[in-house]
């Protein structure tokens, strides 16, 4: 399995910010945010993996600022980290008033993928090909955090009554 750059996955997509998107304040449902999130997350996992993906996880997911009604919504996002059969998924969103072309960062989240077969069971995935000095900082700061999941997950598991 040949490993992949982070620029063989990497998505974006623009969204215009619609009433039935908006609640009673004229603001983004942050509901409908993450959906769109997840939308172009999951894209950009499949086109690493070439396999079904699940999403695993939601990391550090903040809304710095509203997101108004007729406001552009840019969602960038790629791969961070990669394990055996799961990628990190770095979210960045970035708004645009129309009327002033003010641009603000709004929200940065990072969510996992599992690749799995068939019978939902992970499967192997290709590794990932660090190009830039940037690349392998993130690939660094994606190994710490996926250690805090699996730390966080473990803790889940022994606390929850199923």
């Amino acid at each position: 399995m040949e490993n992949k750059t982070v620029k063989n996955s990497e998505s974006e997509v623009n969204r215009l910010v619609l009433p039935e998107d908006t609640n009673i304040f004229g603001a983004l449902y942050g509901g409908r945010l993450v959906e769109w999130m997840d939308n172009i997350a999951s894209i950009t996992a499949f086109k690493h993996a070439r396999k079904k993906v699940v999403t695993g996880s939601i990391d550090n997911l903040f809304f710095l600022s509203p997101i108004n009604l007729g406001y552009i919504v840019t969602i960038h996002t790629f791969i961070t980290y990669v394990t055996r059969s799961t990628m990190e998924v770095e979210i960045d969103v970035q708004t645009e008033n129309v009327e002033t072309g003010d641009k603000k960062v709004t929200t940065r989240a990072y969510f996992t993928y599992v690749a799995t077969d068939e019978n939902g069971r992970a499967v192997e995935i290709p590794g990932l090909l660090l190009q830039t000095p940037e690349e392998e900082k993130r690939f660094s700061e994606g190994q710490t955090r996926s250690k805090s999941r699996l730390d966080a997950l473990k803790n889940m598991k022994e606390t929850v009554l199923f």
